[in-house]
């Protein structure tokens, strides 16, 4: 049975990279004339994609470093696959992120001339630097006598893992101030941005985690054994919170008269993609927390998991987009008319083909990362993963 599901996964995998394959080699043919994103919404899918992944990265991290400090069963002898998810998670968001640049070659500029007055270069480096010690942090496991030891032989590793925590927690902090400082865009400036995108970081990367344990231990997996137990209550609450604090947010919006960010907030509700918010958002989130509450297999928690992994993108473009899809000064839209002069920003078949790969292309990373650690571990320590 699970052998079946195994190779209709990959045949899936293999229709969803080959058409994005195809939608990729178009884009670099055509440059961005397939593209929906214009002057006045330059930030469309593929950077809302960006911050979902390397929030993802910091969720995952985060969560498996605090599982191994605290010594959590499931968590220290499986670190070396946290490192593997998180590093494949930045390495996707990069790419997504370099997929949306006007002149993609050029990102070396940001290594050899870089603004540290700008918050891009800023997060560039830090990624490098995360990767880096996520890196050297995976080479001194190997070190170690036992897997469930807490010090590496030279003890190194606590405070290179403590550097990389920081990291972690700074990548979605850091992306909600990237939003938060623009002050030309009024509802992007709110002190919640950053709490948002960290509580949406740790829910969607404890949802990954949860799906990558689920499909490694199926044949341990019981809800009240680690690390299941702690996945699974982490993300029930990280949906509860986000939740939450997104109502204290809007329902202020609407008690307020003369609100500066309501034309934001009606087009997230009532605009032409309401549908993102009440389906994909909100109605994702509920069939999510029904599975991962009333779920006792593998096979529902695991879908309640990728549910949430999937949906919460939609968190990101519900931030990203409206901020950019009211005009700043009243009659700008109607005074000039081009196609690239629109504030209604709508993704492109393109755009979306090449979002299926960006996701295969994460999905092969994690895969082939976890199976060459499975065939390292067998042949030099003689061990399982």
């Amino acid at each position: 049975m699970l052998e079946k599901t195994y190779k209709n996964l990959s045949r899936i995998w293999m229709v969803v990279f080959s058409i994005g394959l195809v939608a990729l080699i178009m884009k670099f043919i055509t440059g961005e004339r397939l593209a929906g994103y214009g002057s006045y919404v330059p930030w469309g899918l593929w950077v809302a994609l960006y911050f979902h992944f390397v929030g993802i990265a910091g969720g995952v991290f985060a969560l498996g470093t605090l599982g191994y400090i605290f010594n959590l069963p499931g968590f220290r002898e499986n670190f070396r696959v946290v490192i593997i998810v998180s590093v494949a998670s930045v390495i996707t968001g990069l790419f997504a992120i370099w997929l949306d640049l006007g002149q993609p070659f050029r990102f070396t500029r940001i290594f050899f001339a870089p603004n540290f007055g700008s918050m891009m270069a800023f997060n560039a480096w830090m990624y490098t630097l995360f990767i880096i010690t996520a890196g050297v942090i995976f080479y001194l496991t190997l070190n170690k006598e036992k897997q469930t030891d807490f010090h590496d032989k030279k003890r190194w590793m606590l405070p290179l893992m403590s550097l990389a925590f920081l990291f972690s927690i700074a990548f979605p902090s850091q992306s909600g101030a990237f939003f938060g400082v623009v002050d030309a865009k009024p509802f992007w400036s709110s002190p919640l941005l950053p709490i948002l995108f960290l509580v949406s970081a740790i829910t969607s990367g404890g949802a990954v985690l949860l799906l990558v344990y689920t499909f490694l231990h199926y044949e341990k997996f019981d809800l009240s054994h680690q690390p299941f137990k702690m996945l699974r209550y982490t993300i029930i609450g990280g949906i509860i919170f986000y939740f939450i604090a997104e109502f204290a947010e809007y329902s202020l919006v609407f008690w307020s008269p003369n609100s500066h960010i309501r034309e934001a907030v009606e087009l997230i509700l009532f605009g032409p993609f309401w549908w993102v918010f009440w389906l994909v958002h909100l109605g994702g989130a509920l069939i999510a927390l029904y599975l991962l509450f009333k779920g006792k297999t593998y096979q529902t928690v695991g879908t309640g998991a990728f549910i949430v992994a999937v949906t919460f993108v939609s968190a990101r473009l519900n931030i990203l987009i409206p901020g950019q899809a009211v005009a700043e000064l009243k009659g700008l839209k109607e005074a000039f008319y081009h196609e690239r002069l629109r504030f209604d920003y709508s993704a492109t078949l393109n755009e979306y083909l090449i979002a299926l790969f960006i996701g295969a292309f994460g999905v092969a990373l994690v895969y082939f990362g976890i199976k060459f650690l499975s065939q390292y571990t067998k042949k030099k320590l003689g061990t399982e993963l």
